[in-house]
C-alpha cells in the first residue's frame, strides 16, 4: 500500500504539457532577420526583390520555420531554441508564379519551380548560418544576390522584305533554381519573337525578360522565315552569360549574312563587357576574341580576368574606363592573430603587408582594402570563396590560403581609420589585438585599352 501510494503521488505531481507549449517554452532566444541587396552601391537595379521567402533549418537539417518578408520596411523576429541554424532565402518568387515548399516539405535542395504559363521574375537568393545562445537576441543580415540575367532587348536591322518572321533564341539555359541558390537542369532554350517596326526593315523584341543563367558557353541563334522555309544563323558565345547581367543584342543583315553586335552589361557587378557576333551564310561563325577589335573601346588585351591568378596575386575586380582598365589585386596569402596596440596598429599592419607579398615581383603599392573594396568583397564573398577553392584545387604550385566568407578583414575606412569588417554580417568594428581578423593586402594596376 505504501509503495502504491508513493507511485500515485509521483505521477500526480507530473504536469502534462502539450507539444506546442514545449516548443514555446524552449524558444529562449530571438533571431531578427533583415534583408539587403548584395551590392556595394544601392541603385534601382540593386534593390531587393520582394516577397522574400525565408526558410530556417536546425542542426539536423529539418526546416523548423517558414516566413515571408513582404517589403523593405519589414523584418522578421523569431523566437527559437538556442542552437545553430541555417537560414535560406529566395527573393522575388511569388506564390502565384512559383511552386514554393512548405515547412514540412522543404529541404535545402528543394526545387523552386515555375507554375505553368508563368515567367521568371527578378529572382534573388541568400543563405547564412547563425548560432543562438540562451536568451540572446541575434540580428542576421541576409545579402541577396540576383540569380537571373535580363535579356533586355533584341534588334535586327535591314531585314529583307521577303522575311515574314524573325526570332532569336538563347540556349542552353538552366531550368530551375534550388532553395540553396544553385541551379538544376541544363537543357532549356528561350526564344524571343521579334516584331516589325512599322513598314520598315527593323525588327525588335517587345520587352525585357528574366532568364536563369546559361550553362557554360551559350549558343545564340537568329532565324528568318521566308515562305515555308526557315534559315538560321548560329553563334557560340565566347563569354558566359551569367546572372546579374543585362544582355542587349542588335544585328544587321548584310546580304551575305547577319552581323550581330551585343553588349553584356553588369551595372551592379564588374562593369561592361562587349561581345561581337558575326553570322555567315554558310552557318559558320567568327568571333571577336578579347583584345581584338571592339567598337566601344573594350577591355585591354592584357588585363587579367576576375578570379584568376596574375603575377602571384588574386584578381579581385576590374573597372573598365574610357582609356584604361583598372585591375584590383589581392594577396593570395593571409595573416591573422596579429598583436598591436592602439598607437601602433597601422605600423604593425603595414609591416605585415610587406611580409604578405614577399616573392611577388609585381611593382605596385600594396595596402589595406579601402571602404569601396571591402564592400565589394562583402558583396561577392561567395564568388571569391569559389574562385579561391578552384585556385587551391587546380594550381598546386601556387601558395594560396583559403578564403572563408564568414571571417573578418582589416580595412581602411573613408576617414582613414583602420576598421574590421565582419563578412558574415556586414558589421564594422574597431580592431582588436590578437584576434582572428584576417589581413590581406590589395593593390591596383592599370592596363591601356585598345
Amino acid at each position: 500500500m505504501l509503495l502504491l501510494a508513493a507511485v500515485m503521488t509521483l505521477f500526480s505531481c507530473e504536469k502534462f504539457t502539450s507539444d506546442e507549449v514545449i516548443e514555446n517554452a524552449e524558444a529562449n532566444s530571438t533571431l531578427v532577420i533583415r534583408t539587403r541587396a548584395a551590392m556595394s552601391q544601392v541603385t534601382e537595379d540593386a534593390k531587393v526583390s520582394y516577397p522574400v521567402n525565408v526558410y530556417i533549418f536546425n542542426e539536423s537539417d529539418a526546416c523548423v520555420d517558414v516566413e515571408t518578408i513582404a517589403s523593405e520596411e519589414d523584418e522578421l523576429q523569431l523566437s527559437l531554441p538556442e542552437g545553430q541554424y541555417d537560414v535560406y532565402a529566395i527573393g522575388g518568387a511569388d506564390a502565384s508564379a512559383y511552386e514554393l515548399p512548405t515547412k514540412e516539405s522543404a529541404t535545402k535542395e528543394t526545387v523552386i519551380r515555375l507554375k505553368d504559363g508563368q515567367a521568371h521574375g527578378d529572382l534573388m537568393a541568400a543563405n547564412n548560418s547563425v548560432t543562438l545562445a540562451y536568451g540572446e537576441e541575434n540580428t542576421l543580415m541576409l545579402s541577396l544576390q540576383r540569380k537571373v540575367m535580363m535579356l533586355e532587348s533584341v534588334t535586327i536591322n535591314n531585314v529583307p522584305g521577303s522575311v515574314t518572321a524573325v526570332s532569336v533564341s538563347v540556349s542552353p539555359l538552366h531550368e530551375n533554381i534550388l532553395l540553396d541558390g544553385s541551379y538544376s537542369g541544363e537543357s532549356v532554350s528561350h526564344t524571343v519573337a521579334l516584331t516589325r517596326e512599322g513598314v520598315g526593315n527593323t525588327w525588335k523584341s517587345s520587352g525585357s525578360v528574366y532568364l536563369l543563367e546559361a550553362v557554360s558557353s551559350a549558343t545564340v541563334k537568329v532565324s528568318f522565315t521566308v515562305g515555308d522555309k526557315i534559315k538560321s544563323y548560329s553563334y557560340l558565345c565566347p563569354e558566359e552569360l551569367k546572372a546579374n547581367y543585362k544582355i542587349n543584342i542588335s544585328g544587321t543583315y548584310s546580304g551575305d549574312g547577319v552581323e550581330l553586335s551585343g553588349q553584356i552589361q553588369g551595372e551592379t557587378w564588374e562593369g561592361t563587357t562587349n561581345v561581337v557576333f558575326d553570322f555567315n551564310e554558310d552557318g559558320s561563325s567568327e568571333t571577336t576574341e578579347p583584345g581584338e577589335e571592339d567598337p566601344n573601346g573594350g577591355v585591354s588585351s592584357s588585363a587579367p580576368e576576375i578570379g584568376t591568378v596574375y603575377e602571384g596575386c588574386y584578381v579581385l575586380k576590374r573597372d573598365i574606363q574610357e582609356n584604361e582598365t583598372v585591375v584590383t589585386l589581392m594577396s593570395l596569402k593571409k595573416l591573422q592573430n596579429l598583436e598591436f596596440t592602439d598607437d601602433d596598429v597601422e605600423t604593425v599592419l603595414s609591416e605585415n603587408i610587406k611580409s604578405l607579398i614577399e616573392g611577388v615581383e609585381l611593382e605596385a603599392e600594396w595596402r589595406l582594402p579601402n571602404k569601396e573594396e571591402i564592400d565589394y568583397i562583402l558583396a561577392h564573398k561567395a564568388d571569391i570563396n569559389g574562385y579561391f577553392s578552384n585556385i587551391i584545387d587546380t594550381n598546386k604550385d601556387v601558395a594560396c590560403d583559403n578564403f572563408v566568407p564568414n571571417v573578418s578583414l582589416f580595412y581602411k575606412d573613408v576617414d582613414s581609420s583602420i576598421k574590421v569588417m565582419y563578412l558574415v554580417s556586414g558589421d564594422s568594428d574597431e580592431p582588436k589585438s590578437g584576434n582572428a581578423t584576417n589581413l590581406r593586402a590589395v593593390a591596383t594596376i592599370t592596363f591601356p585599352n585598345n
